[in-house]
């Protein structure tokens, strides 16, 4: 079992900042004519389920749309956006791909400005509005800089990075790195960066890039740098872990003498979740069924020359329930077997776009999703949402 520790339940720290309040005419709400009354109803309803969150929402500057072409609602944010702009809503009345992808490369990648895009559908039925609009003020929340839920790290000092790759289809050859590293001991404040890669350019030089920067930004967050630091790897075959191990990782680790007498504990470890193995419990002569969350396996059906482990950390409903694999090309010997083995448990309870656990430790998840602006666009999210 993992404790979560939720504002409601049990405060971990007085500098947690689980709730980001929104002030008066500093978010817009933007809509089409006709979905005037459900953006009423829905701001109303906003105000009551964030007070008994404990957050303050003031008024909105409300701002509706003569037609609802891509065009309109551009020219709109862009009227009405100014640098303490916190927040900008808007409500489609139907679902488009190519309007949501405007609307978030103006405000992703171009403004910097937290966007929160809604299907008027959505927020349509009555009876369920308190329970949709109670999850997208979650969501808001989060994009403010809120911390939905944390976790009991006990190690101080601790930064933990995610990465991943992309390879695009689009430009044939090139790739995107994906990279996050955490800034505060809970692990729920995070640095992002994606970087392009050009046909034929090692992979390593933007990682290189991005590790050190994550340094820095530590630094000025805690004014010290970190004591341990745990990179975890997604993308990476077993094929490349002998490549990987006596190329990739000299590399990272050579940044640390840009720090005068800098030698943190450092560990690297790659994450494949696309394996065929299943693991099953036994149920004492009744069978077999999956494991519950939090099950690992070191031993036996793992790799004989390796440090690695098979951890399942979802419960299916239905089906067989895949472990993901982990192996730990570079460990400093600090930390324990068992208390890797929790770190990386715990560290999938701590995506906030999903109420549960995911398969792979949340900055694999986040490094994902820091690729969104460069898959989707070909542009990197702009600097004040890194």
């Amino acid at each position: 079992m993992v404790d979560l520790f939720i504002k409601y339940k049990t405060a971990i720290s007085s500098s947690a900042a689980w709730n980001i309040d929104l002030k008066t005419g500093l978010w817009l709400v933007i809509f089409s004519s006709r979905d005037q009354s459900r953006t009423l109803k829905f701001i109303e309803t906003m105000k009551q389920v964030t007070g008994a969150m404990g957050i303050f929402i003031g008024d909105p500057k409300l701002i509706k749309l003569s037609n609802d072409s891509t065009d309109t609602y551009i020219n709109k944010i862009k009227e009405n956006y100014y640098p303490q702009l916190q927040l900008a809503v808007v409500i489609f009345p139907m679902p488009r791909e190519d309007r949501y992808s405007a609307v978030k490369r103006l405000t992703c990648s171009d403004l910097g400005v937290a966007s929160q895009c809604i299907n008027s559908r959505t927020i349509s039925q009555d009876q369920k509005l308190r329970s949709v609009t109670q999850k997208i003020a979650l969501q808001i929340n989060c994009k403010l800089g809120g911390e939905l839920w944390a976790l009991k790290i006990p190690m101080s000092a601790l930064m933990v990075c995610g990465v991943d790759v992309y390879h695009s289809a689009l430009r044939k050859g090139n790739s995107v790195v994906g990279f996050v590293s955490s800034l505060n001991n809970s692990l729920t404040r995070w640095y992002s960066k994606s970087l392009f890669q050009n046909p034929g350019e090692e992979i390593i030089n933007g990682l290189k890039s991005a590790f050190l920067e994550s340094l820095r930004k530590y630094y000025e967050e805690n004014h010290t740098l970190p004591k341990t630091i745990v990179i975890y790897r997604d993308g990476i075959g077993d094929g490349l872990l002998k490549v990987t191990e006596e190329h990739e990782i000299p590399q990272l680790t050579s940044i640390f003498s840009n720090f005068e007498g800098y030698e943190p504990k450092f560990y690297f470890v790659v994450v494949n979740k696309r394996i065929n193995t299943r693991i099953f419990a036994s149920l004492s002569g009744r069978g077999l069924d999956n494991p519950p969350p939090g099950s690992i396996v070191d031993h036996t059906i793992t790799k004989r020359h390796w440090y690695d482990f098979l951890l399942v950390s979802q419960h299916v409903r239905q089906g067989t329930v895949s472990p993901t694999h982990y192996v730990v090309l570079k460990d400093s010997e600090s930390l324990k077997t068992d208390h890797m083995q929790r770190l990386t448990y715990k560290l999938t309870h701590l995506y906030y776009n999903w109420p549960g656990t995911i398969r792979v430790p949340a900055p694999c998840q986040y490094a994902q999703v820091s690729l969104f602006s460069w898959t989707e666009y070909e542009k990197e999210a702009h600097v004040t949402l890194q």
